[in-house]
């Protein structure tokens, strides 16, 4: 499931992002039906979770301030994060700030490859930038109203339910055997919901769409299971290339 984090040591120096006050989170979200989630892809065989789920939110942050979705590169990042080892792990923070410092191009201008290789950053080639990058509290319900009004955010889990999962909600009983402090595996929440009086987040993977449910799980929410809450974390994104001012969009139930 991507190479081991832990141990994970301090959280990444950043402002802490609190999520909007006031309202409650609405019953579901789901960022997909608003076309603000670019298809899962495969990591293969290189330790790359860490760059696919930044890489994934920068994508949908994008796409819901400005109608624009671009499959970005991730090859880009892990060329150019300045890691030896970026096939080995890494940490979102660590891709957020690449992003920050270069931009990022498309991946069909600088295709994946599943190996790391020289930087080959151009920067005639940038589609998008962002402004920074922030940690988020680890209040479920505050992270719940946050992907409501803001998109979608990326986490750092324990993987050891999904290596054989295969579909349905990972549950609050199934959650126990797998510790919190454990993350090795990062990932990108695209929204939330309820089946049947179990509340449960909507996780993108990178193991392509044949892996889950079409690329995607779902895992209780509200218990902190497999450590999903322990340290979120998001892309800021305010102004497109031509300084225009974000018009954020809505989550659709």
């Amino acid at each position: 499931m991507g190479a081991p984090l832990t141990p994970l040591g301090r959280k990444p120096l950043t402002s802490s992002l609190r999520s909007p006050p006031g309202k409650p989170a609405p019953p579901s979200c789901d960022w997909r039906k608003a076309g603000a989630v670019t298809c899962p892809s495969d990591q293969r065989t290189c330790g790359s979770c860490w760059a696919f789920a930044a890489v994934a939110n920068v994508e949908s942050l994008w796409f819901i301030h400005f109608k624009k979705l671009y499959k970005l590169s991730v090859q880009e990042v892990l060329d150019c994060s300045g890691f030896k080892d970026a096939c080995e792990g890494g940490y979102p923070w660590n891709a957020f700030g690449t992003i920050y410092r270069l931009g990022v191009s498309t991946a069909m201008s600088y295709p994946y490859e599943a190996q790391q290789g020289t930087c080959r950053s151009n920067q005639d080639n940038v589609v998008v930038r962002i402004q920074g990058f922030q940690t988020l509290p680890s209040n479920e319900s505050q992270l719940a109203a946050h992907v409501a009004t803001r998109g979608p955010i990326t986490v750092i889990m324990n993987s050891r339910l999904l290596q054989h999962y295969r579909g349905g909600i990972i549950t609050k009983h199934l959650a126990s055997s797998c510790h919190p402090d454990l993350l090795n595996h990062v990932v990108l929440i695209v929204g939330y919901g309820q089946e049947k009086r179990i509340p449960y987040w909507i996780v993108k993977n990178s193991h392509g769409s044949d892996c889950g449910e079409e690329g995607y799980f779902r895992i209780y929410r509200g218990g902190n299971a497999c450590g999903i809450a322990e340290i979120p974390v998001t892309a800021t994104v305010g102004q497109d290339g031509d300084g225009s001012t974000a018009h954020p969009d809505h989550c659709p139930a």
